[in-house]
């Protein structure tokens, strides 16, 4: 690396995503999780502050900005509420996928995901394959001008609220594991399209679901790229998704760790701060060590995506470990709260709650460890 830290304009993002974070994320989140929901006027606070746009075209409203800019935002913005910080890579994610579809169809969706206006999500997982994606069961069949769609695809974040989805179904049911798969982006006010929502522990407001298609007619036009080529589109778009999903619960952990430390200056036990004990002196230590190597090892996979590097391990060590971390720092962060740290009242058992679920999400650990061997 020739720098070792953010530069100037780097720096002036990083404020104005944590300024954002301040003011619009950390208070709402105790209510988004009561409601079970993300208000649309967020999302769209978030584009009109620039948040929405990073790495997609200026022609749709977008900024030109490398990759460890986008993880200045996710990890700020991961500090209030890691579900939050997940949303500004889906424009970057459509940006992206979108750019083999013509012209008519970037410009119906891409601005509007940078303004705010539409949410979208990713649809890959089925009842019968999370891991082992190109075992996918959704069929997309052309017909004249249009392609039908039937399957289930399920686990989908942000599922509920979504208004379009990109959507991975077999257009060649005759071909092999991983063959004849494509994407398409499905606009989720469709006829024959129905969501079910999952009643989870946790990240409530993701509206996590299902969604079915019975006879959906997709027109031609949202095929994304060629017929066929959907699986391998998967697999390398799924490298920037792994990394953000790493880097947000880890900034969350850091929230509570910070939380965790003050807390334990003020607590006395036995005549003294409960600071002073080893006990927890030593698991504030251990936890802040961890929180850095996670840091360190997403960055460095940000910084070699900005250098066109391969870094498919290095994803997938992010994946692994950040997850784990974060969950780890906040149980123990929980527990040095005590009783109060149990309680509804205050947040750190959302924040276990939250952040167990993206030890799944994107790929489990044992998965990532296979990438890795």
């Amino acid at each position: 690396m020739p720098e070792f830290g953010f530069s100037e304009a780097q720096e002036m993002l990083r404020r104005e995503a944590e300024r954002f974070c301040q003011k619009e994320v950390i208070t709402g989140a105790k209510e988004r999780d009561r409601k079970e929901e993300i208000p649309r006027e967020l999302v769209r606070k978030m584009g009109e502050n620039g948040l929405l746009g990073l790495n997609v075209p200026e022609r749709y409203g977008g900024q030109p900005a490398d990759w460890i800019s986008v993880s200045v935002v996710v990890e700020e913005l991961g500090k209030g509420d890691p579900l939050i910080a997940l949303i500004p890579l889906f424009p970057i994610l459509f940006s992206i996928a979108l750019k083999d579809c013509s012209e008519e169809v970037r410009q119906e969706w891409l601005p509007a995901l940078v303004k705010g206006e539409k949410i979208a999500c990713f649809s890959l997982t089925e009842p019968d394959c999370g891991s082992d994606a190109g075992s996918l069961k959704t069929r997309a069949i052309r017909k004249g001008d249009y392609y039908i769609f039937n399957g289930e695809k399920t686990s989908i974040t942000f599922g509920m609220m979504a208004d379009v989805a990109l959507v991975f179904a077999k257009t060649d049911p005759s071909a092999p594991r991983g063959r004849g798969v494509s994407c398409f982006l499905v606009p989720l006010d469709l006829p024959g399209i129905t969501r079910s929502k999952f009643a989870d522990m946790g990240l409530k407001a993701a509206g996590r679901a299902s969604l079915i298609m019975d006879d959906v007619k997709v027109p031609a036009k949202y095929l994304v790229s060629e017929e066929g080529k959907g699986f391998k589109m998967a697999m390398e778009h799924m490298d920037f998704l792994r990394v953000g999903v790493s880097l947000a619960p880890l900034a969350l952990a850091e929230t509570a760790l910070n939380e965790a430390m003050n807390y334990a200056r003020q607590r006395t036990a036995f005549g003294k701060p409960i600071a002073k004990f080893e006990g927890i002196s030593y698991k504030l230590a251990e936890a802040a060590t961890l929180i850095e190597t996670g840091k360190l090892l997403c960055y460095h996979a940000f910084w070699m995506m900005d250098q066109h590097m391969p870094n498919t391990k290095e994803v997938a060590m992010c994946k692994w470990w950040c997850p784990w971390v974060a969950a780890k720092v906040v149980h123990d962060c929980l527990l040095i709260f005590g009783h109060i740290g149990y309680s509804e009242e205050f947040a750190m058992e959302r924040r276990l709650r939250d952040v167990i679920g993206f030890e799944m999400a994107d790929g489990t650990a044992d998965i990532m460890k296979l990438i890795i061997a």
